[in-house]
């Protein structure tokens, strides 16, 4: 039987890496009906018994199971809205200058983008009545030191996956991705500039964030060149048209992977001998929210690992709060989507590119797409 590593090794893994900076590519006194904020830094907390919060997350990443049970628990209604990437989340933000949504849902390095440019409000995670529940592992994180603008969701990994059924070929690596067999047919691909260019400089043996002339050139040719292959530039519905057959290999998260997998199960998560990203999603409060009270009982109540293990089991990643590990299912824990083989070590936090960085995979991206 082939042995997988546990979220355990991943969340040391996102503990050493914290330590060198680099980023991690998841009772109560008194009772507030009202959540009114002006941004600055509020670290009291009193536990909101009605109302509503609005919860701005990814596409199928937060369960309907929840939003019921959350109401039930509280008294809080729960109004949920989708984005796509973390770029449409910080250009709603930036829009509304951090107002329209109570908990937002960013990755690692938006996190430190959104804080930084003064959108996220001050909080500090400990100080909600739920904060020891945080693994200290992902208390010490690059992107937010101590946890002062945001608490721990889910966190995974990114790869691609592809169907055994229709793609006879061995495919073990990011290079087989962008060169697919014929019998791959049109190939399906996020709409995540830093994901697609990342994976493509693996290939091309370029360093992430370059700004090297002829690293960059590389990566754009080898994504035009894959152009005629691509049916979907979509993060959304990724592991549904994989499940139900209308596409035969994509890039994927490992648990949209790992629920295509219970519906198909000739579907195989790759882990390519170039390395892949490990990620971690965060809740935030925009310093604009206006229900405050009622996002921080929102935030403290997802850090009870009951309700995080809900989250766990439906979206099938790992979290950063104690207590849901041995909440998970046993289909989860054993699933090779969800752990890493044993002696792979190449699955790591991405470094965050900085503006100008950004901007030469903005022009790569919107090449590749046009």
């Amino acid at each position: 039987m082939r042995k997988h590593v546990t979220g355990r090794r991943i969340a040391q893994t996102l503990a050493v890496t914290a330590v060198s900076a680099l980023a991690l590519t998841a009772c109560g006194g008194g009772v507030s009906d009202s959540g009114s904020s002006d941004g600055a830094a509020s670290t009291e907390y009193t536990e909101a018994t009605s109302g509503e919060v609005n919860l701005y997350t990814w596409s199928d990443y937060y369960p309907e199971e929840l939003v019921k049970k959350f109401t039930a628990d509280t008294g809080i209604k729960l109004n949920v809205d989708y984005f796509d990437s973390n770029e449409s989340l910080e250009a709603k933000l930036r829009a509304s200058d951090g107002a329209g949504y109570d908990v937002v849902v960013p990755s690692d390095y938006m996190v430190e983008i959104l804080k930084n440019d003064g959108l996220l409000l001050e909080f500090d995670a400990t100080s909600l009545p739920n904060g020891g529940n945080i693994d200290p592992a992902f208390m010490d994180v690059y992107f937010d030191q101590d946890r002062k603008f945001s608490t721990p969701y889910l966190y995974g990994t990114t790869s691609f996956a592809y169907d055994t059924d229709v793609i006879k070929e061995d495919l073990d690596s990011w290079a087989d991705y962008f060169n697919p067999p014929a019998s791959a047919g049109k190939v399906g691909i996020m709409n995540d500039q830093s994901e697609v260019i990342n994976s493509a400089l693996r290939v091309t043996g370029g360093d992430f964030c370059t700004t090297d002339g002829p690293e960059l050139q590389a990566a754009q040719d080898l994504l035009v060149g894959f152009k005629p292959r691509v049916g979907t530039i979509n993060s959304d519905g990724i592991f549904e048209r994989l499940a139900n057959g209308e596409q035969s290999m994509a890039m994927i998260w490992n648990g949209a992977a790992h629920r295509a997998i219970q519906e198909r199960p000739s579907i195989k998560f790759v882990y390519p001998t170039e390395g892949i990203a490990l990620w971690q999603d965060n809740f935030a409060i925009p310093s604009g929210a206006k229900n405050v009270d009622q996002a921080k009982t929102f935030l403290n109540w997802m850090l009870d690992p009951e309700n995080m293990a809900v989250a766990v089991n439906f979206q099938a990643y790992n979290s950063g709060v104690t207590g849901t590990e041995e909440l998970m299912s046993e289909e989860l824990r054993n699933s090779p989507a969800i752990n890493l083989p044993e002696g792979y070590d190449l699955a790591k936090p991405v470094q965050p590119c900085n503006n100008e960085e950004m901007t030469n995979y903005t022009k790569i991206f919107e090449t590749f797409k046009g």
